[in-house]
């Protein structure tokens, strides 16, 4: 859509892993005008006197420089070229997209005011117009042919006429008088006939349409400020509506067609609609993706498919620069996995179960699907358990002993196929404490001169503690002073022995100490000994 100051490209109600926001490293005022399409694994975007340049999963290529205020984009069906339109030096720039540099100029000084561009085959279209008295001129160009030069097709049109063009088939938006309407031209023999009208309209607006044509030249789309239509090429009547719902608040910033023609993707200003697609042949909504928070009012400029992603480019108040966002997998059928965690929670060191659903599209048999599991510690550490499999009717569960107290949180994911988005959800478990227990055994009296024996078992709940930690020994001594004995790990069983020479009579206090860890509680036991001169 042709909006002041934008871009957008080629993308699950929920944002893929692979979900990306590339810094496109320029500014634009709410004035300047960019657009963005892809192509040949790439994808282009205009911005002021340059084209920027990134690869389909939104990394910094390059970019085309030092052009005269570059307004829109088009791309060869095999990506080898764009074209890029210059109004103000009434030019269009051949761009290699494998050098990423200008191959050629187009000159269309002969035109005033060149407008629009569209690309149909190695046909170059483009509309021109800013003069009240002689109106809007389309032109067509033979991009195949070194020496080509523009041939006039329309004249007399709309002053800003706007253009699309596949197969056989011109559209050109009618003249201010008739705004929402669309003139339907055929083009197969090279000059433009027209074949009829759209009398399209959005219920709620009067404002003169976007429009595109999907690939196989049979559904125009067409593009309001409230929502879209789409209408039947031969028979030129309406098939459906898209988005179109007066409860949402919202406004429609541009819209693209997916290159299979299955696909619509409409960016929305105001209100949290964001990117949102559609069915073309259905109008159901398949995906819907709010702008991402963090800056000041963020807005998508401009859009285009690009395989299974959408591209969208935002613009943010003139404070930063321009951002393209990449929404994977958008344009696939959606999936959605469920994760419960226990709501009484957990113990550290003992085993918690979650449960869990996959659903797929209607009519997709579950079977038994590979889900991924990462488990997340408070310390902000995450490791892969191991796979889960649903059962038949998608249900899993998730079986796993937490190292350690505190939220501890899991990620589950299904990597989705090649008609199907994956999907991922999170719960989180509170893990309490393991309650550790320390017991002493010995003999309470002994013989001054003789070496003391004596044992003890650390126990985690019911169990041996697994990581063999170590205990610390202190003695108090006879006469109030205490001596530290240092530690005595703990054996895989949990048991541990003690070593000692009392050197005076008396009373001895004998104590250890498990000072706890992330998982378990502190314990501690004492063992009273009494040494005596002579035999026992």
């Amino acid at each position: 859509m042709t909006m002041a100051a934008g871009l957008v490209v080629a993308a699950a109600p929920a944002a893929s892993a692979a979900d990306s926001m590339t810094d496109l490293g320029v500014r634009l005022s709410l004035a300047d005008h960019s657009e963005v399409v892809a192509g040949g694994g790439k994808v282009f975007v205009t911005a002021g006197d340059r084209v920027v340049v990134t690869d389909t999963e939104g990394a910094l290529l390059g970019a085309i420089t030092d052009l005269a205020g570059v307004d829109d984009v088009v791309v060869t069906p095999d990506g080898a070229h764009a074209y890029a339109a210059l109004p103000d030096s009434h030019e269009v720039v051949e761009i290699d997209t494998a050098a990423l540099a200008v191959t050629r100029r187009i000159d269309f000084a002969a035109y005033s005011c060149l407008t629009d561009l569209a690309l149909s085959g190695q046909t170059l279209w483009t509309a021109h117009g800013c003069d009240l008295y002689t109106g809007g001129v389309v032109t067509r160009l033979d991009v195949s042919a070194p020496a080509s030069q523009p041939v006039t097709v329309l004249t007399g049109q709309s002053t800003t006429p706007t253009i699309a063009v596949a197969g056989n088939t011109l559209l050109l938006s009618a003249p201010a008088a008739s705004a929402a309407d669309v003139l339907v031209y055929d083009v197969s023999a090279g000059s433009a006939t027209l074949r009829g009208e759209i009398d399209g309209g959005a219920p709620t607006t009067s404002s003169r349409p976007d429009l595109d044509i999907t690939p196989d030249g049979s559904t125009a789309v067409l593009a309001f400020s409230s929502g879209f239509e789409s209408w039947d090429l031969a028979s030129l009547t309406k098939l459906r509506d898209y988005g179109q719902d007066p409860t949402v608040r919202g406004q429609v910033i541009d819209f693209a067609v997916s290159p299979d023609g299955d696909h619509l993707a409409g960016g929305w200003w105001l209100g949290d609609r964001g990117v949102e697609l559609y069915d073309l042949a259905t109008g159901a909504t398949t995906y819907t993706q709010k702008i991402p928070s963090g800056w000041p009012t963020p807005r998508i400029l401009t859009m285009a498919i690009a395989g299974n992603d959408v591209f969208s480019v935002l613009y943010t108040s003139g404070t930063t620069n321009l951002r393209l966002w990449r929404l994977e997998d958008a344009t696939l059928l959606p999936s959605a996995v469920t994760l419960s965690a226990p709501s009484e929670g957990a113990t550290a060191l003992e085993p918690v179960t979650l449960t869990g659903r996959l659903t797929l599209p209607d009519g997709m048999a579950l079977g038994l699907r590979s889900l991924r599991v990462t488990r997340r510690l408070p310390d902000g550490t995450s490791t892969s358990l191991r796979h889960v499999k649903t059962k038949t009717d998608g249900t899993f569960s998730i079986t796993d002993t937490p190292p350690t107290a505190g939220t501890v949180g899991y990620d589950v994911s299904w990597p989705g196929s090649t008609t199907v988005r994956g999907s991922t959800a999170s719960a989180s478990v509170v893990v309490v404490h393991q309650s550790a227990s320390l017991t002493l055994a010995g003999p309470r009296d002994l013989v001054l001169g003789n070496r003391l024996y004596f044992w003890g078992t650390l126990k985690f709940g019911d169990h041996a503690p697994a990581t063999r930690p170590s205990v610390t020994v202190n003695r108090g001594n006879p006469d109030g002073t205490s001596t530290e004995l240092g530690t005595v790990q703990v054996s895989a069983s949990g048991g541990f022995k003690i070593s000692d020479l009392p050197d005076q009579e008396g009373e001895y206090i004998y104590n250890v100490l498990f000072l706890g860890d992330d998982a378990t509680t502190g314990t501690n036991d004492g063992l009273f000994v009494t040494v005596r001169a002579g035999s026992v």
